[in-house]
């Protein structure tokens, strides 16, 4: 099938939902659709997270940063997002609402200059509904109407467990363990209608399931060559390994030619040759006492673990991403003026799509905005809202358009933990 038909066939219906985690006819290649990684308060501010080092929020993009959790103190993030995509071709539109939990984490002090930090976070979600009509003359003229209807579902979830130790004053080292689990389904059916032809045509059902078991490695460093009582600078790096992933895949044909799904019979297993990317970022945050900026750089080489797939007119390449963002707060210490101690932040985002359709390439860029309310009036934990208004993808080739918003609300809790204080009795 090609991509341009595939494109021009997501129909016309609107405000539809359902259990899928993101809804993109893009996902019908590949791993799906990548989630911009780390919490409501770093992604607020475009994402820029590797030289983010702050005591009170957990940083699950670089593990050096969990070095910088306070002795008795333990961190805990969790975070909700809604999301709403609108995808437009030159001859048809539709939208799609989601609504998904991610970003469970927390972190807290093993010993002296060390902490460790795990969480639960999304990777990738693959989630379309398309259907058209074959227009070839042959098949009309020979069978009559020929539906193909196409769909795909399933979400690729990643747990980190990692350790931050600070070396040396002011330079943090780190590594953590990345395990990815899931599985994705994708289903294709052909229904003939028989009105000009003759004979008997029964309907085909195919049904690919892959599933996602593998585990990689991370490493980070964070470094503060300036560290002064209302000025610090953290400037940061990180390394995550690539390679094949492993999946084992199932194609499933069904039996006797029929659409139940029950009757679905195991045609072939085999293990993808999907790789996945090695992923290089630097990165620096700076923070005064009112205001802090801070901006990423990140390079994939999703184009050298993958080849092309010639067939699909679908090929992989390199990508690079830049997130650049920042918050203020008008006066932290106000205990008068609850808006003078909410916390504003603002970002933009540009990234490249990891596959290439019909030779055509496509980017992604977003603004951010959000806010951090502090749950009370002296306390350091914060409700942080977040909102993203994005677009990505083109109307050249056959392709669609596709913008979307999502909204965030993330709850960062801070606490003083007497689990790590040896007790003393006279």
């Amino acid at each position: 099938m090609g991509v341009a038909m595939l494109m021009l066939s997501q129909g016309s219906a609107f405000g539809q939902s359902s259990s899928l985690n993101t809804y993109s006819p893009y996902t019908f290649y590949g791993i799906g659709d990548i989630h911009e990684e780390g919490i409501a308060v770093t992604r607020a501010m475009g994402g820029a997270s590797i030289g983010f080092r702050n005591p009170f929020y957990v940083n699950v993009t670089n593990p050096a940063s969990y070095s910088s959790v306070r002795s008795n103190s333990f961190l805990s993030n969790f975070d909700m997002e809604g999301q709403n995509f609108y995808a437009s071709t030159s001859s048809a539109k539709t939208s799609f609402n989601t609504f998904n939990i991610r970003d469970i984490a927390m972190s807290f002090p093993l010993i002296k200059n060390m902490g460790v930090g795990f969480s639960v976070t999304p990777y990738s979600s693959v989630g379309y509904r398309v259907q058209y009509y074959d227009t070839n003359p042959v098949v009309q003229a020979g069978i009559g109407q020929m539906l193909y209807a196409y769909s795909g579902s399933g979400d690729v979830t990643q747990f980190k467990l990692g350790l931050g130790y600070e070396v040396v004053k002011n330079l943090s080292l780190g590594a953590e363990v990345i395990y990815y689990h899931g599985l994705i389904e994708r289903t294709y059916n052909a229904i003939p209608t028989v009105i000009t032809g003759v004979g008997s045509y029964q309907p085909i059902s195919g049904l690919k399931s892959e599933s996602v078991n593998s585990f990689y490695g991370k490493f980070g460093v964070q470094w503060t060559p300036l560290a002064r009582r209302n000025t610090v600078l953290t400037v940061g790096a990180t390394y995550q390994m690539g390679g094949k992933m492993g999946n084992e895949v199932e194609d499933r044909l069904a039996q006797n030619s029929t659409l139940a799904p029950d009757v679905y019979a195991v045609n072939e297993v085999y293990t993808s040759s999907f790789s996945m990317p090695n992923v290089y970022a630097v990165g620096f945050y700076l923070h005064k006492d009112k205001y802090s900026i801070g901006a990423d750089y990140q390079f994939a080489d999703w184009g050298e673990r993958n080849k092309q797939d010639i067939t699909a007119t679908r090929s992989f390449r390199n990508t690079n991403t830049v997130r650049l963002g920042g918050q203020y707060t008008p006066n932290p210490g106000d205990v008068r003026h609850a808006l003078k101690r909410w916390t504003y932040r603002a970002g933009v985002r540009w990234s490249q799509y990891y596959i290439v359709l019909n030779d055509q390439p496509f980017d992604d860029v977003a603004l951010t905005f959000g806010v951090g309310v502090p749950l009370r009036m002296t306390g350091l934990s914060n409700v942080n809202l977040g909102l993203e208004l994005g677009q990505r993808g083109t109307m050249k080739a056959g392709l669609s358009r596709e913008n979307y918003l999502k909204f965030t609300i993330g709850f960062s809790l801070f606490g003083e933990d007497y689990w790590f204080v040896k007790m003393k009795y006279d």
